[in-house]
């Protein structure tokens, strides 16, 4: 996956909300339909990869329909309002992850742009070995940590950085094999996806706050869902604290040891 331009991609995300809440109660919302219209075939056009193309146009496909005139389908029915939620929120799903992956890419080539710019300045002198900035890895901390993450590659990177910084880690998936894991493990602190294939965050957050096992761990949201409205239902389901992708790696740490 590869878009153009990562602020269309924002834009994207943040019409598709605007759509999704225009239609909670029912609303229909002329000028939202026609910009998710012209977001989704710009970000359609731009996206390296099947499976997001389809849900993006099938968002803007069904759009249409929900506005139509077809009395099968009226405008605030339940039904055709939840399905055109579904469909938002597996389009938003679709390229979450990778997206906040392309901005962690962004950073690190700006970083390495930085960083060459200053190798054409005179070196500095060595640095004593004592000033020298040594990354949290070294030592075990005895601090147990599960990854809640759908994105294979986003699990994998958090997984890695967890574990040569000294916790013990552990992965899943899905909500529902976060939840099994969570009781086997009983971790100290959970880092949990909002968006997950089998259901959401809040309600893993939920389950795990009514089970004796994990009704103390320290849980974090962490996810490309980053408005207010998001904050809020995230504190309400029983997160600690919600922290929007990508996040930079050492405030990450940070939260994780503030228990």
């Amino acid at each position: 996956m590869d878009f153009q331009d990562l602020d269309q991609a924002r834009a994207l995300h943040g019409a598709l909300l605007e759509l999704f809440v225009a239609h909670a109660g029912g609303e229909t919302n002329p000028a939202a339909l026609a910009r998710i219209e012209q977001l989704c075939d710009a970000a359609a056009n731009a996206v390296d990869d099947t499976e997001c193309r389809v849900a993006i146009r099938g968002v803007k496909s069904y759009s249409a329909l929900f506005f139509s005139d077809d009395p099968g389908m009226e405008a605030g029915s339940l039904s055709s309002a939840d399905y055109l939620r579904l469909r938002i929120y597996n389009a938003l799903s679709a390229f979450r992850g990778r997206l906040g992956t392309l901005e962690a890419e962004r950073l690190l080539r700006q970083k390495t742009e930085f960083e060459l710019r200053r190798r054409e300045q005179p070196e500095p002198p060595p640095l004593s070995s004592a000033s020298v900035p040594v990354y949290e890895n070294s030592q075990p901390r005895n601090i147990k940590v599960l990854v809640v993450e759908d994105n294979r590659d986003s699990a994998e990177s958090l997984r890695r950085l967890l574990y040569y910084s000294g916790y013990e880690v552990a992965v899943a998936y899905t909500g529902q094999e976060g939840l099994r894991a969570a009781k086997r493990m009983r971790p100290d602190v959970i880092l949990c996806d909002i968006g997950l294939p089998d259901t959401n965050g809040f309600t893993v957050a939920a389950a795990l706050r009514e089970e004796t096992a994990t009704a103390g761990a320290r849980l974090i949201a962490v996810t490309a869902y980053g408005e207010d409205e998001d904050r809020r239902r995230a504190m309400q389901a029983g997160f600690d604290l919600h922290l929007v992708k990508p996040v930079d790696p050492e405030v990450l740490l940070k939260k994780i040891e503030a228990r």
